[in-house]
């Protein structure tokens, strides 16, 4: 996708499974991409899709036609995985940790 790569954390984000805060150029800031642990429940090809769903958002913001252009430049069959995640997180435990 020629982004640069940001920072990782894992944490908890609720409901997420993980969210992208992009590189501000000139303004000294680093970019982050956080991912939810319980991400890490899931097959790799659904922990593949959530993190080119958030790299993409290094250089497109939001989810409209232009953003899942991208995604699918990087991950083709993005629609399955995306169909697959929603299908199987509906039965994974998101709950808090502390």
């Amino acid at each position: 996708m020629g982004v640069t790569e940001p920072e990782l954390d894992v944490r908890d984000l609720g409901d997420r499974w993980g969210s992208c805060r992009p590189p501000q150029a000139g303004a000294g800031v680093e970019g982050l991409m956080s991912l939810g642990w319980p991400l890490f429940q899931l097959p790799m090809h659904l922990i593949d899709y959530v993190i080119a769903h958030e790299l993409a958002h290094v250089k497109v913001p939001g989810h409209r036609e232009d953003f899942w252009r991208l995604l699918r430049t990087a991950l083709p069959e993005y629609e399955e995985r995306r169909a697959d995640l929603d299908e199987l997180g509906r039965r994974l435990w998101m709950g808090d940790v502390r």
